[in-house]
């Protein structure tokens, strides 16, 4: 800390900052420390490991198409690989602007009650994403209240019963009972708990994944349901909302990084941090970054203005208590695994871990509005300096085990990060009046999924269409079945076995629910699919159109 900002800070910091310097931590008494359990949700025999099961399930969403690991990545740090790209227009709600967002992709905007797809607006037919960048699950465990504006604190309330099961210490059982009914993250407008623990209790675990962990192995193998392995944590079969929560958040305080060089030197295994001691010594002395990032969690459990961006854009803190005092301040994030993280802040505006050390070397961001954290002042550190602390950042403080699946950080491969079982191919015949209309699916066909359907999207509004699907492709370019007219046609309409007749939404927008059956036959089969529109637009004959066509495989 460099010394007007000493002075600044007072007496109080000042005892704060001595007894974290360099020479008075200790390595032998100073490591990582380890989640507490909450008194009502001690860790149960195999309880993780339900948990795990429960993080990773793509099937607790209502498409199956995301988990809480979906956004939760061992390898990136515990968050979300795909914030690379801007997925949220930002306030103004329009994309490419500089108040866009690296957040996460979540699902298709969908209504529960009938399977409909819904269009929902930058965004359109296209997955939703949340509005802020994910914050990481490894080490979680460690934080009083989660999320960036804390909204998950102690208290956690069953959603089922509205009865309050742990007053202390349960943020993370908080936080777990959120995503799955968000109609942006995991779920549908409509959905209910009880729909999520209905759907728990017919599927079969872990169906859409591969490469599935040993432990999750001989776990499902003596415990085959999801029925069969809550007996066997909890006593009985029952899946509530409760019992979800609380397999999922002792799963999450599991997940402990203490294994960077950084730890060894905590913990008295090596004397120095060798290389890196330049740049912990900086961390705790005049770059400053102690005086929030706090050894050795590096964070201080509490809530700060950046100026990473205007205030109004995101009032951060305040949207949960209410208080001016807490205007656009977001959660002190550890400083562990940062640079598997990138990009970093709340709205993922920083993209390496040099563009963060330039960030707060000119003192934080460009938009102080009054409320910018005392701590963030210019530190005019040198060009070895900086690399001093990328060097530390990068290398020191970051955990092997996160990137090599190391246990606990063992994970299964998710149907999302694999080859698309649904695909486009062929060609669409023309556009019409409302663009390049596409033909698209919200998820997987995997044997027993109720929810799966077939969308229209960018067709124009308020025109007739309809869905013809095929045991069969066609690309010989062969007419629409009535000779009045010439549309391409990718499927094979001597082979169809469904015609769903409709018309488009205001928005251009249709879409049809198809249930899957669960026989195991179905296994691998294939089949096709295209929609045609009436468009008087359309400079065909006859003034309809078709999309390209979409294989379909079930799993």
């Amino acid at each position: 800390m460099n010394p007007s900002c000493f002075r600044k800070l007072g007496p109080s910091i000042a005892l704060v900052v001595a007894i974290l310097s360099p020479a008075a931590i200790s390595q032998a008494d100073a490591p990582m420390p380890n989640p507490e359990f909450p008194d009502n949700n001690p860790l149960l025999p195999e309880q993780d490991t339900l948990g795990k099961f429960l993080f990773w399930e793509e099937q607790m969403s209502h498409d199956n198409t995301m988990s809480c690991g979906t956004c939760h990545i061992h390898e990136n740090g515990g968050s979300d690989p795909r914030s690379n790209v801007a997925t949220h227009p930002g306030p103004d709600n329009v994309f490419g602007t500089d108040d866009d967002i690296n957040a996460s992709p979540g699902v298709r905007l969908i209504d529960f009650s009938t399977n409909t797809l819904l269009t929902s607006g930058a965004h359109g037919s296209a997955p939703q994403s949340t509005d802020r960048k994910s914050p990481p699950t490894v080490n979680a465990g460690l934080f009083t209240e989660v999320f960036w504006d804390g909204r998950a604190g102690q208290v956690f309330t069953d959603p089922q019963t509205g009865l309050v099961e742990i007053a202390y210490g349960g943020a993370l059982e908080s936080q777990a009972v959120g995503p799955p009914l968000s109609d942006v993250e995991m779920s549908a407008g409509g959905r209910t708990w009880d729909d999520v623990v209905a759907k728990l209790a017919v599927v079969t675990p872990m169906a859409l994944a591969e490469d599935i962990p040993v432990e999750m192995q001989d776990f499902m193998s003596a415990n085959p349901t999801y029925g069969d392995m809550f007996e066997a944590v909890y006593g009985t079969p029952e899946i509530t909302s409760k019992r979800v929560a609380f397999a999922i958040a002792n799963y999450e305080r599991t997940l402990v990084s203490d294994g960077s060089p950084l730890d060894d030197f905590l913990k008295g295994v090596t004397p120095d941090l060798g290389p890196f001691q330049a740049g912990f010594d900086l961390f705790q002395g005049s770059a400053n970054c102690a005086a929030c990032h706090v050894m050795p969690r590096t964070m201080d459990d509490d809530f700060h203005n950046l100026a990473v961006r205007p205030d109004a854009e995101d009032m951060g803190r305040m949207n949960h208590t209410g208080d001016p005092l807490d205007i656009a301040k977001f959660k002190t994030p550890m400083v562990r695994n940062a640079a598997l993280r990138v990009p970093l802040m709340h709205n993922g505006s920083i993209d390496t871990i040099t563009d963060l050390i330039e960030f707060y070397n000119d003192g934080g961001g460009d938009f102080n509005e009054g409320n910018l954290d005392p701590n963030i002042v210019p530190l005019s550190l040198t060009d070895q300096e900086k690399q001093d602390l990328i060097d530390f950042i990068e290398v020191g403080m970051t955990d092997s085990r996160l990137v090599n699946n190391v246990h606990p950080f063992t994970r299964p491969t998710l149907r999302s990060e694999l080859a698309p079982l649904n695909v486009n191919y062929g060609v669409a015949s023309m556009n019409g009046s409302g663009g390049f209309a596409s033909i698209y699916t919200n998820g997987p066909a995997n044997r027993g999924n109720e929810n799966f359907v077939i969308g229209l999207a960018d067709a124009g509004g308020g025109l007739p269409a309809q869905l013809m699907l095929s045991f069969v492709q066609d690309l010989s370019g062969a007419p629409y079945p009535d000779p009045r007219y010439d549309v391409n046609i990718n499927i094979g309409v001597g082979a169809l076995f469904l015609k769903f007749p409709t018309v488009t939404s205001a928005g251009g927008q249709a879409s049809f629910n198809l249930p899957i059956p669960g026989d195991a036959i179905l296994a691998g089969f294939e089949f096709y699919g295209q929609w045609f529109v009436a468009d008087v637009a359309s400079p065909l004959l006859g003034d309809i159109f078709g999309t390209d066509g979409l294989k379909i495989q079930i799993l």
